[in-house]
């Protein structure tokens, strides 16, 4: 699935993850949801997808082999096409997802994020988002 080149698809969703599995299961939940849905294995795959593929918001794994999640955003910074797409980040780590909000990222999520809470920050990045979802009685701006 391709977007145009530069331009923004409002109902689409890049997804950087190593763990293949785990990779899948954002995509499936994402695609559920009714978004468009790339993915990419890490930040260099990624930044190569976006070339081609603008979405609405990226989720970023931080720890990632070939170049990390900070890295990625780091590099999205440096550019001024992409630069303004929010990235959310997922990490196991308590450290590291306090360390990804004061690098640029929208906002961070421990693993395993609750599906509820991670659709509720996709659609709040979306415009006009493919389906609203559920409501989890938790502001979409809160994060664990």
């Amino acid at each position: 699935m391709v977007a145009g080149e530069g331009t923004a698809h409002r109902h689409s969703v890049l997804v950087l993850e190593d763990i293949a599995d785990s990779r899948e299961a954002l995509k499936l939940l994402l695609e559920s949801q009714g978004y468009r849905v790339a993915a990419a294995a890490n930040g260099s795959e990624a930044l190569r997808t976006m070339q081609t593929f603008r979405p609405c918001v990226a989720i970023a794994d931080i720890i990632m082999p070939t170049m990390d999640g900070l890295s990625f955003r780091q590099e999205m910074l440096k550019c001024a096409d992409i630069a303004s797409i929010p990235v959310v980040a997922l990490t196991g780590h308590e450290g590291l997802r306090r360390h990804a909000l004061t690098e640029g990222f929208a906002a961070a999520l421990l693993k395993p994020a609750r599906p509820e809470e991670l659709t509720a920050l996709v659609a709040g990045h979306c415009p006009e988002s493919a389906e609203k979802p559920r409501s989890t009685g938790r502001s979409a701006a809160q994060t664990r």
